[in-house]
C-alpha cells in the first residue's frame, strides 16, 4: 500500500514539473519581446524625426541670405546716372551746392529762350522799354518773414561776388556819392584812372532837392556807389524812385588802400538787400551772357545769399528765374515737410 502511494506522489510531482517549467518560458519571451519590439520603434523615430529637421532647417536659412545679397547688390550699382551738359558737368565737379545744377542750367536756357522769341516777335511787348541789355533776376522766396531790421541795415545792400561780372569798372556808368569835400575824391579817382560822376552830400541836397532832378539823375547813372560814412543819410534825400527802382547806393569804403578795388566790388557783384517780407530779388546777370556763365552766377549768388537769412537752407521755400515782366521759372522748391 505504501509502495502504491508513493508512486502515485511521484507521477504527481512529474505532471506538475513540466506546467511550471513551461509557464516560465511562455512568460519570460512575452516580457522581453515587449520590451525589444519598444526599444526598437523607439529609438527609430527619434533618430529620423532630428535629421529630417536638421536637413530642412539649414538649406531655408542659406537660401534667405544668399537672396537677399544678390537683390541688394544691383540696386546700388545699377542706379541711373544723370546726364549733364559739359559745362554744367564741371561746375558741379569744382564748386560743392545745394542746388540741382542741371535744373538750373534747364531754367537758364528755358529764360534765355523765351526772350530771344519775344525778340523775334512783331509786338515785343515784353521787352518794350527795357534796355538793351535785359536783367535776369534770382526771386529767393523763405517759409518765415523775417526779424525787424533797423533803416540803416535795410538801406545798405550787401554786395555778392560773381565769377562772370554782368558789369565793369571801365564800361559802367557809376556815380559816387561822398562826403565833402567831393574834390579830394574825384583827383582820387582821376589817379585811378576810374571814370565816375562824383557828388558831395552838400552838392546832392542843393542840385537835387526837387523830384524832377532826382528822377533825371537815377536814369543817368546805372550804379550808384556811397561813401560808407555817409550812406544812412542819404534815402530821404534820394527820394522813393531809387527804392522802386533798387538802385540804392552800395557802400564802399573810401579810406581802404586798395581804393580800386573796393570800386570794383561794389561795381561788380550781385546785390543782396534785407527785405521785410518774404520774397527777395537780386540782378545776378544780363540776357546777353552765355547759358554757361549765368549759371554759374546763380549758383554763386544762391549760396552766398543763403548765408545772410536765418535758417539758411531749411528756411528757403523757393528759388525762380526771371527776367523783367516775364514768369518766373522756378529751379529749386523745398517740401512741405523739410
Amino acid at each position: 500500500m505504501e509502495n502504491g502511494k508513493r508512486k502515485r506522489k511521484a507521477e504527481t510531482a512529474a505532471e506538475r514539473a513540466p506546467a511550471e517549467s513551461s509557464t516560465v518560458a511562455l512568460k519570460k519571451p512575452k516580457v522581453v519581446a515587449a520590451e525589444s519590439s519598444t526599444v526598437a520603434l523607439k529609438k527609430p523615430k527619434v533618430v529620423a524625426a532630428e535629421s529630417s529637421t536638421v536637413a530642412l532647417k539649414k538649406p531655408k536659412v542659406v537660401a534667405a541670405e544668399s537672396s537677399a545679397v544678390v537683390l541688394k547688390k544691383p540696386k546700388v550699382n545699377d542706379a541711373p546716372m544723370r546726364e549733364v551738359r559739359p559745362a554744367v558737368l564741371e561746375l558741379a565737379q569744382v564748386q560743392k551746392t545745394a542746388l540741382d545744377v542741371p535744373q538750373v542750367d534747364r531754367a537758364v536756357r528755358a529764360l534765355l529762350s523765351h526772350v530771344q522769341r519775344e525778340r523775334g516777335t512783331a509786338k515785343t511787348s515784353l521787352l518794350d522799354g527795357l534796355d538793351v541789355e535785359p536783367p535776369v533776376h534770382v526771386l529767393l522766396s523763405t517759409k518765415t518773414m523775417p526779424k525787424a531790421i533797423g533803416k540803416a541795415k535795410a538801406s545798405k545792400p550787401v554786395p555778392l561776388g560773381l565769377p562772370h561780372p554782368y558789369m565793369s569798372l571801365e564800361t559802367a556808368e557809376i556815380c559816387l556819392i561822398t562826403k565833402d569835400p567831393q574834390r579830394e575824391y574825384k583827383d582820387k579817382l582821376a589817379a585811378l584812372g576810374v571814370r565816375a560822376k562824383v557828388i558831395g552830400v552838400s552838392k546832392l541836397k542843393k542840385k537835387h532837392k526837387e523830384y524832377e532832378a532826382k528822377r533825371a539823375l537815377l536814369r543817368a547813372y546805372e550804379v550808384f556807389l556811397a561813401d560808407a560814412r555817409v550812406l544812412p543819410m542819404l534815402p530821404p534825400l534820394l527820394g522813393k524812385g531809387f527804392f522802386v527802382k533798387r538802385k540804392l547806393p552800395v557802400a564802399v569804403d573810401l579810406t581802404k588802400k586798395d581804393l580800386r578795388g573796393e570800386l570794383e566790388k561794389g561795381v561788380c557783384s550781385a546785390l543782396y538787400r534785407h527785405g521785410a517780407g518774404t520774397s527777395n530779388s537780386m540782378q545776378v546777370g544780363t540776357c546777353v551772357q552765355t547759358p554757361a556763365q549765368l549759371v554759374e552766377n546763380v549758383v554763386a549768388a544762391v549760396e552766398q545769399a543763403v548765408r545772410l537769412i536765418p535758417g539758411k537752407w531749411s528756411n528757403v521755400q523757393s528759388l525762380s528765374l526771371r527776367t523783367t515782366n516775364s514768369v518766373a521759372l522756378p529751379f529749386y522748391n523745398s517740401m512741405p515737410h523739410e
